[in-house]
């Protein structure tokens, strides 16, 4: 199994018979279709993208991957929607002295954990924020069309 990141995305690449091997295909030439398609074909190997930013990420990683194993399209064998939140911690900021996050427990004030030798730092906010993120994860399974009958 072969582990990528391309962005914020993890990959993973599992080639279904290692003895084959294709010559490497153009990724601009490299479909992708929706579904399983109808028809003869070979079957590469899977490609799963997790915690992509949007789909047309999962596209160039599916064509990118796909064209490694000497594919001619991906289909999408399954697509899901992550959706994940962060948590902001209160703002802190320094006098005279360095940072280090600290978050208050819902009082104002200084408290001794706010000074250090070269100065001190203060915190406001008393409210975190909380942001939600969707991200994208598919698999998706590389294929070679057979080649056309001569008849």
């Amino acid at each position: 199994m072969l582990l990528s990141a391309a962005g914020c995305a993890s990959v993973s690449v599992q080639k279904f018979n290692k003895g084959v091997v294709y010559p490497p295909t153009d990724p601009a030439s490299i479909t992708v279709l929706p579904q399983k398609p109808s028809g003869n074909y070979t079957e590469l190997g899977e490609i799963t993208v997790r915690g992509a930013n949007n789909w047309e990420q999962v596209e160039k990683i599916f064509q990118s991957k796909g064209a490694e194993m000497g594919a001619n399209a991906v289909y999408v064998f399954s697509k899901q929607d992550e959706e994940k939140q962060y948590v902001s911690p209160d703002e802190c900021y320094t006098y005279g002295g360095y940072y280090y996050p600290y978050q208050h427990f819902g009082w104002g004030g200084y408290h001794s954990r706010h000074y250090y030798p070269r100065g001190y730092y203060y915190c406001y906010g008393f409210q975190a924020s909380t942001e939600t993120v969707i991200f994208v994860s598919a698999v998706g399974i590389a294929i070679r069309s057979a080649p056309a009958t001569q008849g």
